[in-house]
């Protein structure tokens, strides 16, 4: 998401130029980033919540559980700060009941939402290195799993993410810049969002913007979960094969590991156009549509877990099923229970009329015989 800068810097060089002159909106930023961010944000953040609902639940307590509570709240973060930044700047410059989100709000909180946006960015990157890392030692290393991850160093290692987040984030807040300038077009002080001259700073840039950035946001979690789910999945893959010798709790195991395994890929998928992108940002290549289809897939990212929780997580579901389906399953169970008791009512009235019917047709074989 670090070049999502560069892609609002452009949504502010149209309507706020000095000149005036309202820059034209392209079908592929409308659709990519205007309605299909938009879209997937909100959808996101209503199954980001669902899920830490039914994740924080007692019966779900456990330390992987923690954690992915940990990423859920990081996602979170990300989507409400992706819809905020890039899905309803984009729609406001062609819905007029946004434009005054678009032109006068959003130029005043761009500073403190650029930096929460990269925050929640590295908090999700290496919260799903450390589910990595718990899976790793779980499947891998069972017998030093229970000493490692407990619930409450899981809540440790969630709060040393943040931390390290908050900390590595801290000079963002002095990267953007607000400045007036005058719209011929309505003669009115407008606003433009720039890079400051912190920002501007070309061992600030070279280092910082752009290889630590590379550093801790890609490569060496890129290596990470690239070498850890390799023993992962060659784990998994031997215990499928030797399936009836494990035990129920291993069994377990395996299952969550190939559930957490398809949220890494999918992670891996979505970010690695982002790599591509902020790769050729050092070499001054500004490739726009990869940009746009670089912040639809990292939003993806955030979104899609939710579903994968519901497909492969049995005690997810069922624990999902309960909570919000308690009503409806004690309506269902009181009426049960009515037509299963008017059943056995009839059912023992049938048993105690059973013996004269036996009786009535034993004599009734008896005269046929005797006939």
């Amino acid at each position: 998401m670090n070049q999502t800068f560069e892609r609002m810097n452009d949504t502010w060089r149209g309507f706020g130029s000095e000149d005036g002159s309202s820059g034209p909106i392209s079908n592929l930023e409308l659709l990519s980033t205007g309605v299909g961010i938009t879209a997937l944000s909100i959808l996101g953040i209503t199954g980001n919540v669902i899920s830490l609902f039914v994740l924080s639940r007692p019966q779900m307590h456990s330390s992987i559980n923690c954690s992915l509570q940990g990423l859920a709240i990081f996602d979170t973060g990300v989507l409400m700060c992706a819809l905020i930044m890039l899905g309803l700047t984009t729609l406001g410059k062609i819905v007029y009941w946004l434009h005054f989100y678009t032109w006068i709000i959003f130029p005043f909180i761009v500073p403190v939402i650029y930096p929460l946006a990269l925050i929640a960015q590295t908090g999700s990157v290496w919260m799903t290195v450390v589910v990595t890392i718990e899976r790793y030692v779980a499947v891998c290393h069972p017998l030093h799993a229970r000493s490692l991850f407990t619930y409450k160093r899981s809540r440790v290692y969630n709060l040393l993410v943040t931390g390290v987040a908050v900390c590595y984030n801290i000079p963002r807040f002095w990267e953007i810049q607000r400045i007036e300038v005058w719209d011929s077009f309505t003669n009115s002080t407008a606003y433009d969002i720039q890079p400051s001259e912190f920002r501007k700073n070309k061992v600030y840039f070279e280092i910082y913007y752009i290889w630590m950035y590379l550093l801790i946001m890609y490569f060496l979690p890129f290596l990470t979960l690239a070498v850890l789910n390799t023993f992962i999945w060659r784990s998994v893959k031997q215990a499928n094969r030797d399936r009836q010798k494990l035990s129920l709790r291993q069994r377990k195991e395996i299952s969550l590991a190939t559930m957490l395994l398809c949220v890494v890929v999918i992670f891996l998928i979505c970010n690695i156009t982002a790599l591509i992108v902020n790769i050729l940002e050092y070499f001054d290549v500004n490739w726009g549509s990869l940009a746009l289809f670089s912040n639809l897939l990292v939003t993806f990212n955030s979104s899609v877990n939710f579903i994968i929780y519901y497909i492969f997580g049995h005690k997810f579901k069922q624990t999902l099923f309960l909570l919000f389906c308690k009503k409806k399953l004690r309506r269902t169970q009181t009426s049960t229970s009515g037509t299963n008791r008017s059943v056995w009512i009839r059912f023992q009235s049938t048993r105690c009329r059973q013996p004269h019917l036996q009786d009535t047709n034993s004599k009734k074989r008896t005269a046929s015989v005797n006939l």
